[in-house]
């Protein structure tokens, strides 16, 4: 409702060609791999509607919360999904999806760890299948805490924003609730266009769509608050595993 965060929205043409291309390579079972809330199974579900095809989805997330929320939201809209609580750089049964697809995840493990998200991709993904994500592109340093200068900013924000809030918030209110939100959030730079695509590459996928989009966010490229719309460059990718 603040419209602060970094939603698929921001993507809808791309993830709407990207998952339309899928369904007419019969990739019918879909991960949703991690979610904030229900916008990305939202996302996928209008792809697939669109095309009239077949749909087989699933959630997975290491928080129930977002897990509920898709549950809740695929009850609302007749779509039966299968939800899961679980860390995707371990879960999942091998060769399992057509598609896998994800919203700025890349961001929030390290290094290490986001080698071993795209390997579990990979493993998770029969072959053929595909990779459908977008993520932030920067080489600024890992947000390992975020100052409480970023903080209030963050907060100063969501209350000149208040009047788009339908119902009744007190602005202290809702600003204890964002910059709790905002004392959360660590996010660990990707690196460039170049060094996303080796991620990908060195680990089995080739990547057969990476276009780089500039996008104004609500959030300065300098106000460093994982999870919110900033603004800067984003990769938009598809990547098919050999």
């Amino acid at each position: 409702m603040l419209g602060l965060a970094a939603e698929p929205s921001r993507h809808a043409a791309f993830y709407a060609n990207a998952l339309g291309a899928r369904t007419e390579a019969g990739g019918a079972r879909v991960l949703v791999s991690g979610c904030a809330d229900w916008g990305m199974l939202e996302t996928v579900v209008s792809a697939y509607r669109r095309r009239g095809a077949a749909l087989d989805v699933t959630i997975v997330d290491r928080c129930p919360t977002p897990v509920l929320l898709c549950a809740w939201y695929g009850a609302e809209i007749g779509v039966p999904v299968r939800t899961a609580v679980g860390d995707v750089v371990e879960w999942g049964e091998s060769e399992s999806y057509d598609v896998v697809c994800t919203h700025s995840l890349l961001t929030y493990p390290a290094s290490a760890a986001r080698g071993r998200l795209v390997e579990n991709w990979r493993r998770l993904l029969r072959p053929g299948g595909a990779v459908v994500t977008v993520s932030r592109l920067t080489n600024e340093e890992a947000d390992t805490t975020v100052d409480d200068a970023r903080v209030r900013a963050f907060g100063d924000v969501a209350v000149t924003r208040l009047d788009r809030v339908v119902g009744d918030y007190d602005a202290e209110q809702l600003r204890a609730r964002v910059e709790r939100f905002a004392k959360a959030q660590v996010s660990h730079p990707v690196g460039t266009a170049n060094d996303v695509r080796a991620l990908f590459e060195d680990r089995g996928f080739d990547v057969g769509q990476f276009d780089v989009r500039r996008l104004e966010g609500a959030m300065s490229a300098g106000q460093r608050v994982g999870g919110a719309a900033r603004t800067g460059e984003y990769g938009e990718i598809v990547a098919v595993r050999r």
